[in-house]
């Protein structure tokens, strides 16, 4: 089975490279460069490893590693500190890997509540991220997938089935196609500013959507407009010239998105 994971997340990398080419002009292509890095290091781990067997695998704890950083990464992108914000990303990497290293050069053992916590709420980060936006179900698959490989490094009895780990890793596999079916829906009943503003919502996720939520309803009573940018878009903009607040739009998210992005 191994080999049939293997191609999965081989056939999984398509929707990552549709949405790295997508993005590649942004200030968020540096994270999906992490989010292919880490989607393949998942398929190392089931082609070199045995996903029907629990216990410490070396490289699905890196594969959990690496999914972690691609999260954060996102809480990086913007410009422009979006390339020094990778070495952050590195070096907690770094950090999560610590643990594996020890075991496999000094033989001490890993599973420490502390360190197993600290890379759970690393990967709940990304994943809390996007939770309130149209990726949720990927996003709550990915949250379930990553909960059992963590039971499967560090508490294999509880899961001690072959069933339950070929689950896991089969859940594993849907998630970028589940998140490239929640973005397909088309938008053209939308005015271009809620549809430029529901892009961005869906793609940076909450942190920096509250940000720039925060920025262009500032903006908007200083300037005296009874216009208010909520999560699913403008309320009150029909007496509003409607080019003038998507001008002011992208001028606020012009540290993510180039003019020519839409």
């Amino acid at each position: 089975m191994r080999f049939v994971f293997a191609g999965l997340i081989a056939a999984g990398v398509v929707p990552l490279l549709l949405a790295w080419r997508s993005r590649r002009a942004t200030s968020l292509a540096h994270a999906l460069v992490w989010a292919i890095v880490a989607w393949l290091s998942w398929g190392l781990a089931f082609l070199l490893g045995d996903t029907e067997i629990a216990g410490l695998d070396p490289g699905r704890y890196c594969a959990l590693c690496l999914t972690g950083c691609a999260g954060v990464a996102v809480l990086g992108a913007r410009r422009p500190h979006v390339l020094a914000w990778n070495f952050v990303v590195l070096g907690l990497f770094a950090v999560m890997v610590l643990p594996l290293l020890e075991t496999l050069f000094i033989g001490t053992h890993p599973v420490d509540p502390l360190r197993i916590f600290f890379m759970a709420a690393t990967i709940a980060v990304g994943i809390l991220n996007y939770l309130p936006t149209r990726l949720a179900p990927a996003a709550l698959l990915l949250a379930i997938a990553c909960a059992g490989e963590i039971v499967l490094l560090f508490a294999p009895a509880w899961l001690p089935g072959e069933a339950e780990a070929m689950i896991v890793a089969g859940l594993l596999t849907a998630v970028p196609w589940i998140a490239w079916s929640c973005l397909r829906k088309c938008r053209a009943e939308l005015s271009a500013t809620d549809r430029l503003w529901l892009d961005f919502r869906d793609a940076w996720g909450l942190l920096w959507s509250q940000r720039v939520r925060e920025q262009f309803n500032r903006a908007a009573d200083n300037a005296g407009w009874p216009v208010t940018l909520t999560w699913s878009g403008l309320r009150g903009a029909e007496k509003m010239d409607a080019e003038r607040l998507l001008e002011t739009l992208r001028a606020i998210l012009q540290r993510f998105v180039t003019a020519a992005q839409p």
